[in-house]
């Protein structure tokens, strides 16, 4: 039996739930309260289901705001936000088997980063 999805809604529950178990909320105690660390991984995650660059899944977020609200996104994140996320969050290894795990789970496919 298949456990993937093709909503983009259920694809971004599963990852925040996923995220908020492997990731801390913020890095630093004096880091900014904008967005957390698991909403930066769901949308690296949405970036993957939708198969865009940052620009192109900061335009997706920003023409889906339900799908934002779901996740608890105050705002769209800045592409280059997304882009220093995934560089900062893909520095460690675990998160980058989490990323693999989650896209897998979500969408039934294998995928390397």
């Amino acid at each position: 039996m298949s456990t993937s999805s093709k909503s983009p809604r259920k694809v971004a529950l599963a990852a925040l739930a996923v995220g908020k178990e492997a990731l801390p909320d913020y890095t630093h105690v004096n880091s900014p309260k904008t967005y957390t660390q698991p909403q930066l991984f769901t949308c690296l995650v949405l970036k993957r289901f939708f198969r865009q660059d940052y620009r192109g899944i900061a335009a997706c977020l920003k023409d889906m705001p339900a799908l934002c609200q779901a996740i608890g996104l105050p705002r769209v994140p800045h592409f280059t936000a997304l882009q220093k996320a995934e560089r900062r969050l893909l520095k460690i290894a675990p998160v980058r088997k989490l990323l693999n795990a989650s896209v897998e789970r979500t969408l039934g496919k294998r995928t390397q980063i």
